[in-house]
């Protein structure tokens, strides 16, 4: 059965704090994410080595150093189609995060790294908002700087934020919900620390960043394994 496997080769992430936040985006994807997207859930399941990981495991490691630079996590495909994915610890604890709390941590890169791994695992799907332009179908980028918790037994590990189908859709009745933690007001719309990936009514593919979106983090997004850089490719 397709999962989407996650293996620890972090020094600074403790094998268990591995485990908690995987669990957490098993339990995203299975209480929130499936049922939002109209999916049947994929499991998340954690392996203590790369090499245990079985053939239909959709591979994510978590590693301390970049092998792009600036980046916090990133998910690619090899010539073969074999979807994988990484993410990275010191950009997150050198920009005062944590590992599995607050706004900013390791476990919602991860988190975001497993659901945009879990929607668009090919990174080619596009929305038409009806006006000339297509947006990519990209679940967190336009909440990206927004988490929230989910408990793991009595454990809370954050998560991030993701944008439901109806946020891609500008037909939608009064009162509908766009995003899991209900801030977003319209379609198409960003969170101050979100970003969206469009092709505008030139054909032209662009990013486009919110207002208070950390300049820090825009060049994470530019590398060539980025998923913004292969929508942008």
């Amino acid at each position: 059965m397709r999962h989407i496997a996650v293996v620890n080769e972090s020094k600074k992430v403790t094998l268990d704090q591995a485990r908690l936040m995987t669990e957490a985006c098993n339990i995203q994807i299975i209480r929130h994410a499936a049922p939002a997207w109209g999916k049947i859930a994929m499991p998340v399941l954690f392996y203590e080595v790369a090499s245990a990981v079985p053939a239909d495991g959709d591979l994510i490691v978590i590693l301390d150093s970049p092998d792009e630079a600036d980046a916090l996590g990133y998910h690619t495909e090899t010539p073969d189609g074999r979807v994988y994915g990484r993410v990275f610890v010191n950009p997150v604890l050198d920009s005062k995060g944590t590992i599995l709390k607050g706004a900013l941590s390791v476990s919602s890169v991860l988190s975001h790294e497993v659901m945009e791994q879990f929607i668009d695992p090919d990174i080619n799907l596009w929305a038409d908002d009806g006006l000339g332009k297509l947006y990519a179908i990209e679940v967190a980028d336009p909440v990206e700087n927004d988490s929230y918790i989910v408990k793991v037994g009595t454990k809370p590990v954050t998560v991030s934020d993701f944008v439901f189908p109806e946020w891609f859709d500008r037909e939608n009745r009064r009162g509908t919900r766009y995003n899991q933690l209900a801030t977003l007001k319209g379609p198409f719309t960003m969170r101050p620390g979100g970003y969206v990936v469009l092709r505008d009514e030139k054909g032209e593919e662009k990013s486009i960043f919110a207002a208070k979106y950390p300049a820090w983090r825009k060049k994470g997004k530019l590398h060539p394994a980025a998923r913004t850089a292969r929508r942008l490719a």
